[in-house]
């Protein structure tokens, strides 16, 4: 700070003299304005906080890249019929969005109390970006069209991870109005567990003095499968996940690559870890988010998850492995195959297989708003989605209100499932990707 004395004060203590007590008390003050928030922030944050607390499940909507734009009406309509039984959420893939695109979805959705401006750090180049970008042949999961706006995510980190790069992921969820703020969730190695498990607890530490005291945080986790496949791996993770002071957590984990993009995971090791690691959560008061789950998530809720998020594109709907297939085409491109979820078989099927099983006893075809909104002769994907959305909250709600608990609710849905396969085996078959076959392995870890 640059002091000027005129002469008329030629006779007064220079500069160097001051007392050091002014600068403090200075600084001191602009600390405690910079830290007051405003009313209305306090009343967003305390309402998030509240759904971070046991009681109904926390279903988060992902922003999906095509079709986003259907999601407040979608997030709308759940909250008038399913306000009472769930908690709801939206996240926002930072990296991948610019800043005004963030604060219009976070304006337009506000109907969520829990708002994530997830910073995915775990694809920057230095984490698990360049397999990441191996996968998609080159092309980057965060593009330079957005990441770019976003300082934390293309800083350069020659000593590695440090207490002011977190700091600033921090900072960047808070200015864009995040409700929950994420640590940065990079890579952890399986094949380094020991220091991924370090660097972890590191970034929480730091994180956590950049946090104030009356914001919310979760400690993100971004590790591959074998962190739940494999007993080793699992027993760290859940030892050093019952050792933290910390109650939230957000773990994405990677999966093999899936069978069918709109599918569900079909490992059963996986699923046995997911069960493991959702009961430990439950057992320990540790408050389990699982983003990018789409029904598997939901089923984890039965094994003591609180919340998942799903979303609108497949991408949104599972963190797995991806393959580019190129097709050679000597003639038009074929029409590509309209899909739709199937609520009562908990999947989802070619639209022409839906009619077939709708007209099926006992059987009859969807009648939310979004699918009444379906222009006839064509196929809107949008609304597609927002059918969905709504489909999976529904499922969420029932489970959630179950007389019995939410693994009972959950155990009657899956039998039912099963039912509606058994009854269409020989009218509708369902094979290919009709085929739920999901459904006995979840069947046998409800019981």
């Amino acid at each position: 700070m640059l002091f000027v004395i005129d002469s008329q004060h030629a006779d007064e203590p220079d500069a160097h003299s001051l007392d050091d007590d002014l600068f403090a008390l200075e600084e001191d003050n602009v600390a405690a304005q910079e830290s007051v928030p405003e009313p209305s922030d306090i009343d967003r944050l305390a309402r998030a906080r509240h759904c971070l607390t046991v009681g109904p499940p926390l279903f988060i909507i992902q922003r999906s890249h095509q079709h986003s734009g259907v999601i407040p009406s979608a997030l709308n309509h759940i909250r008038r019929q399913h306000g009472n039984a769930l908690n709801l959420g939206v996240a926002v893939p930072l990296p991948r969005t610019r800043p005004a695109g963030v604060s219009n979805f976070f304006r337009d959705t506000q109907v969520a109390p829990i708002q994530i401006a997830d910073p995915e750090c775990f694809a920057r180049h230095d984490s698990y970006g360049p397999v990441l970008m191996e996968q998609r042949e080159g092309q980057p999961y965060a593009g330079p069209s957005t990441s770019k706006y976003w300082e934390y995510f293309s800083e350069e980190l020659p000593t590695g991870w440090t207490a002011d790069w977190v700091a600033k992921v921090i900072r960047a969820q808070r200015e864009v109005g995040a409700t929950v703020l994420l640590t940065p969730g990079v890579w952890m190695d399986a094949s380094d567990r020991m220091n991924s498990l370090r660097l972890m607890r590191e970034s929480v530490s730091w994180a956590r003095r950049e946090v104030r005291q009356y914001e919310n945080m979760a400690v993100s986790i971004t590790i591959s499968h074998s962190w739940l496949s494999t007993p080793a791996l699992r027993d760290a993770l859940l030892a050093e996940l019952l050792d933290m002071d910390e109650d939230i957590f957000y773990v994405r984990v990677r999966w093999p690559l899936l069978s069918q993009p709109y599918g569900q995971l079909i490992s059963p090791d996986i699923l046995d870890g997911y069960m493991e690691l959702s009961d430990v959560c439950a057992e320990n008061d540790k408050f389990l988010i699982l983003p990018n789950t789409g029904l598997t998530g939901w089923v984890s809720l039965a094994w003591g998850a609180s919340g998942f998020s799903t979303g609108i594109g497949s991408g949104e709907r599972s963190f797995a492995d991806t393959k580019v297939i190129k097709i050679k085409r000597t003639g038009p491109r074929p029409a590509p195959t309209n899909r739709t979820f199937r609520q009562g078989l908990l999947h989802v099927v070619d639209v022409t297989t839906d009619e077939r099983l709708s007209a099926l006893p006992g059987q009859s075809s969807c009648g939310c708003p979004f699918c009444r909104a379906q222009p006839r002769g064509s196929w809107d994907k949008a609304q597609a989605g927002a059918h969905y959305l709504s489909a999976v909250a529904e499922l969420t709600a029932q489970a959630a209100t179950h007389a019995r608990g939410v693994r009972t609710g959950a155990r009657a849905l899956v039998r039912e499932a099963n039912q509606l396969l058994s009854d269409a085996t020989n009218l509708v078959p369902l094979t290919g990707p009709n085929d739920p076959k999901h459904l006995d392995l979840w069947m046998n870890r409800l019981r």
